[in-house]
């Protein structure tokens, strides 16, 4: 557990945290060092600020530095969004989102055009840099181009729920080039001759001989998407005697994780609006919604993926149900079980669906699943990342599946036709975070185990949901590495009896606390409140009480950890107004 400690300088890199885990301030960023820009998470350090962020309440949004991009406009974005509306000098009560590409906004547009029966204001504006102020050397895309969607105040909501679900928004980094850029820009509009305005400023009175300096910053990052892809092609092949390699080739890459999965969808889909699609086990929240509102014409249902709904779904293929492709997550995002995937590979194989499985809990260095699936989904935000600084997302085609070539094609196509971006500064942050991966993953590994023998042993709480004690525990042995160091994750859920020991221990654990996982501090959240908020009475039917906590564990000192947990479990015992049969840590964990 000394690790930790003999590496304290290491937080001037950007990737250690203290090795005495602490609670953050209401609204300021959960990252390290404190204070950097672009966080993914944000402190809601009680119960009631994360009811608070879910409803949208004002005494929390408005002390937001940061927040998760995907359900937060943060402020470099809106700061775009905003230079945006003056640019163009709309009406003052207007609203504007960007997004980094013509089809990402033209998606929008249709998703809001379709919602709305008043017929509220809605445009499209395409900003993008003349050639007389392109510079010499420039080739492929340029950064600075970007699409932004014009709308009316009441669709605000129907267009975050686009940003959020789609994962297609501009991302911080991008807007903060954008703004340099802005001046430079052109803007075109299809539907309003008066939004159509020619740049601010020209470059030299023609082309420029000189490429800016924040530009070729930008050129420089454009190898990190062949290294990316690199990188992750050797994570995700296979140990198992007789499997190909993973090759670049099979590597997609995605500006967020959901993004990956909504493309996934859609691809799957394809134009047969008739076609069938199954949801496996506990799925993330938006991952479902993607395949309810995509293209399939039906979506089958199997919320507990167990044995006896695993039996269920080969009874309806029996029955000559054709099911075109089923998601999954290994393990689950706050369950923590493990489908059968060597069942559902046989089933697969028979019946000819496809497999996606979503990996973004415990990652490739844990998990050596490819091999039963045939696309497997990651979130690189999470543990790929750990720094809590960065977005990503990708899709490895497994090198065996038979459906292979199918997939490829098919991914590549859509990435053309969605025009889909991945900010070149964003992807080098993403390399540069990932090289300590195998370090970090190991350390959290280790610094979890003792915190579930911990909370499993107390009387206060009624379940711990790990991959290591699920009952799906055999599923998940059959899938994990057999090579150092992996392990289990470093993920876990804890239910208390009493939903009032749960708003307790949550208020006082003295741990970061709000949105993201798998960063390098330990960060906790009250899952259901935090991402079903409008969804929590229903849920529990589903074995997901509404006070249940989920617990990512971060790189800070093991024995500091098991500390500020033992301490908090204190405190819920002179809540509940005893010791209630409390056991020394030395008890628990010998």
């Amino acid at each position: 557990m000394a690790q930790c400690k003999d590496t304290q300088t290491s937080s001037s890199e950007g990737w250690m945290p203290p090795a005495t885990p602490r609670a953050l301030p209401l609204g300021q960023a959960n990252i390290y060092p404190l204070g950097e820009p672009h966080a993914v998470s944000v402190s809601l350090p009680k119960w009631d600020s994360i009811i608070a962020q879910s409803r949208g309440e004002k005494w929390v949004v408005d002390q937001l530095e940061w927040s998760y991009p995907r359900f937060h406009i943060n402020k470099p974005v809106q700061d775009l969004s905003d230079a945006v509306l003056h640019r163009l000098q709309v009406s003052t009560d207007c609203r504007c989102m960007v997004f980094a590409s013509v089809a990402a906004a033209s998606e929008c547009l249709e998703a809001l055009r379709r919602s709305d029966e008043q017929k509220s204001f809605t445009e499209t504006v395409r900003f993008f840099m003349p050639a007389e102020s392109n510079s010499n050397g420039i080739a492929g895309p340029h950064w600075a181009n970007f699409s932004a969607v014009l709308l009316a105040p009441d669709l605000w909501d129907e267009a975050m729920a686009y940003w959020r679900d789609s994962g297609n928004g501009l991302s911080t980094r991008h807007a903060e080039y954008i703004l340099t850029e802005l001046d430079y820009l052109d803007s075109d509009c299809a539907g309003m001759l008066e939004l159509r305005t020619p740049a601010l400023r020209k470059r030299g009175g023609g082309i420029c001989r000189e490429i800016p300096a924040s530009y070729q910053k930008i050129q420089a990052a454009e190898s990190s998407f062949s290294e990316l892809r690199d990188a992750l092609a050797r994570l995700a092949s296979s140990n198992r005697p007789g499997e190909p390699p993973v090759q670049p080739d099979d590597v997609f890459l995605f500006p967020t994780g959901i993004n990956a999965v909504y493309s996934l969808s859609e691809c799957l889909a394809g134009s047969d609006k008739t076609a069938t699609v199954a949801a496996f086990g506990w799925l993330y929240t938006e991952t479902v919604g993607i395949l309810r509102r995509g293209s399939w014409g039906e979506v089958l249902s199997y919320k507990s993926g167990s044995e006896k709904e695993l039996e269920s779904l080969a009874e309806t293929l029996r029955s000559g149900k054709k099911v075109h492709a089923l998601f999954c997550e290994f393990p689950s995002n706050i369950l923590l079980s493990c489908p059968d995937l060597r069942r559902l590979r046989e089933l697969a194989d028979e019946y000819g669906f496809i497999i996606a499985c979503d990996d973004s809990v415990v990652g490739y260095v844990n998990l050596d699943a490819l091999p039963f699936v045939d696309v497997m989904v990651s979130s690189l935000t999470k543990t790929f990342s750990g720094s809590s600084n960065v977005m990503g997302g990708s899709l490895v085609v497994n090198p065996s599946s038979k459906h292979r070539t199918t997939l490829r094609s098919a991914l590549s196509a859509h990435h053309k036709k969605a025009q889909i971006t991945y900010f070149p500064l964003d992807a080098a942050t993403l390399l540069a975070n990932n090289k300590t991966m195998h370090q970090r993953i190991k350390q959290c590994n280790e610094n979890t185990l003792p915190l579930v023998r911990l909370v499993s042993a107390h009387p206060s709480i009624s379940a711990v949901h790990h991959p290591s004690t699920a009952p799906t525990a055999h599923n998940y042995e059959a899938m994990m590495r057999k090579t150092e160091p992996a392990g289990y994750g470093n993920i876990l859920s804890i239910v208390f009896r009493d939903p009032r020991s749960a708003e307790h221990f949550f208020n006082v654990l003295q741990v970061c606390k709000g949105s993201s996982f798998g960063t390098n501090f330990t960060v906790a959240v009250p899952y259901v409140h935090h991402a079903l908020y409008s969804k929590r009475e229903k849920v529990p039917r589903y074995g997901v009480p509404a006070h249940i906590i989920r617990v990512s564990v971060g790189l800070e000192d093991g024995g500091e950890l098991v500390g500020v947990m033992e301490e908090a479990l204190r405190e819920v015992e002179r809540f509940e107004g005893g010791s209630a049969g409390a056991r020394g840590v030395e008890d628990v964990l010998n």
